[in-house]
């Protein structure tokens, strides 16, 4: 059924380039979480501290181990991009913010056929010009796409678990989506 909705949202511009794939669910621990956490703290991305979608708004370690635990399906959502600059900031910043996009939309395709779903992607939500963390509670909780990271998925071994091969080059890069959900 998830196949069908993925059909549906296909012929969406933002789609366009995508590849959708069901995968098995993550399996994050403590020890992935920890390592997570340390390199989400390192704030790379510019989003630590900042928005519901990452740490520490997003939750403690507990509460993001349970969460991914409560779900019982996976799908990946990917789209690979070639002969880029991966050292343009603006660019990257820019097809971020477009992944994040499409993941939001797949999720509210999917939420509006009665599943529920957690989808999530690289870097910081960016749904809100300026999140209200931490003076208030988000204001748009379905539409936030928190960072993977933030759930203690390493994303190289857990494509690597799912047989999908994870790598970046100096001139090319794919981004990922991962949508834990249950059906209806």
């Amino acid at each position: 059924m998830i196949e069908d909705l993925w059909k549906k949202m296909k012929p969406d511009p933002v789609a366009e380039g995508y590849s959708f794939i069901k995968v098995g669910l993550p399996e994050p621990n403590t020890e992935t979480m920890s390592r997570c956490r340390e390199l989400c703290a390192q704030n790379l991305c510019g989003a630590y501290g900042l928005t519901w979608g990452c740490p520490p708004g997003v939750g403690t370690a507990e509460e993001c181990l349970a969460v991914i635990a409560g779900f019982s399906k996976a799908a990946l959502i990917a789209k690979k991009y070639d002969e880029i600059d991966i050292n343009d900031r603006d660019l990257l910043e820019r097809l971020g913010i477009e992944h994040r996009e499409v993941c939001r939309k797949f999720g509210n395709a999917l939420r509006r056929e009665g599943f529920r779903v957690l989808p999530m992607a690289d870097g910081g939500c960016k749904y809100c010009v300026k999140c209200t963390y931490p003076d208030s509670p988000c204001r748009f909780p379905d539409q936030r796409v928190p960072s993977i990271s933030c759930f203690g998925i390493l994303m190289d071994g857990y494509l690597k678990s799912q047989n999908i091969e994870f790598g970046f080059s100096k001139d090319s890069m794919t981004l990922y989506g991962l949508i834990l959900y249950d059906e209806p």
